[in-house]
């Protein structure tokens, strides 16, 4: 199962950007007067998106939706919205945290030119800060801290007790590094839970063929037993989809 484009399909997207272009993310690196003010999503936005991805959950999996897990945390404005969502819905979930706080990696030829290294770096002190400000308690979280070479390992997930996987927000932007994630993911994936692309048409990288577009469809190609299927997302550059493993897979 994959959701790749066709010639026809790649080749109306094209004409169609051209006249309607996906909007670009608002800030990528250099100085800012305060980088705890920057929304890349409107907060709004993704707590209308989160509460209908947990109310769907809960209507698959009951009260116990499973926990939050988000690469790429920036100022931490996904992962506090997720966070004011839940609480204002009564939802005891647990949320993870994974960044290097060191902004991207190196991109793959098809993206050097648009997500170059050192975007969206935010210290790790800082981002508690602006969390902080956003009513986010940050010790509520389980950081998980480095670059995902080395970070997305078994140890983490067996240390940070990672286990029923609810809601997934992949905002790492490269191949590369959403690539680690889904193949890190891959085994914790046993009941229905929801998956997040921020930046899946940023830059047409899906047309290009590169970016979380690639490393999703390799991944639905990999594991078969997961199937997967569109929802709704929260804005025109994001997509997200219902996970659904028709059996555990073996270890």
């Amino acid at each position: 199962m994959s959701f790749r484009y066709n010639l026809i399909q790649k080749w109306t997207k094209k004409v169609y950007r051209k006249f309607n272009p996906i909007p670009g993310s608002p800030w990528t690196k250099g100085a800012v007067k305060d980088i705890c003010a920057i929304n890349l999503v409107p907060p709004d936005t993704l707590k209308i998106f989160f509460r209908d991805c947990i109310k769907r959950l809960e209507k698959l999996k009951g009260g116990d939706i499973g926990d939050y897990l988000e690469f790429g945390v920036f100022n931490g404005s996904s992962i506090g919205s997720a966070y004011m969502t839940a609480k204002y819905m009564n939802q005891s979930i647990n949320f993870f945290g994974f960044d290097s706080f060191d902004g991207l990696p190196d991109g793959t030829d098809e993206e050097h030119d648009i997500l170059q290294k050192g975007f969206y770096r935010c210290p790790f002190e800082k981002t508690k800060e602006c969390l902080g400000r956003r009513g986010v308690n940050p010790d509520d979280i389980t950081w998980v801290m480095g670059v995902y070479s080395e970070s997305l390992t078994d140890e983490a997930i067996e240390t940070h007790g990672i286990g029923n996987i609810g809601i997934v927000f992949v905002d790492c932007d490269t191949y590369s590094s959403s690539k680690e994630v889904l193949n890190f993911l891959a085994p914790l994936i046993t009941s229905p839970a929801i998956i997040c692309f921020d930046d899946w048409r940023l830059y047409d990288m899906d047309i290009k063929g590169t970016g979380e577009y690639r490393s999703f469809n390799e991944f639905m190609e990999k594991y078969t037993h997961i199937k997967a299927k569109r929802i709704r997302s929260y804005n025109r550059k994001s997509e997200s989809f219902l996970l659904l493993p028709e059996v555990t897979p073996s270890h």
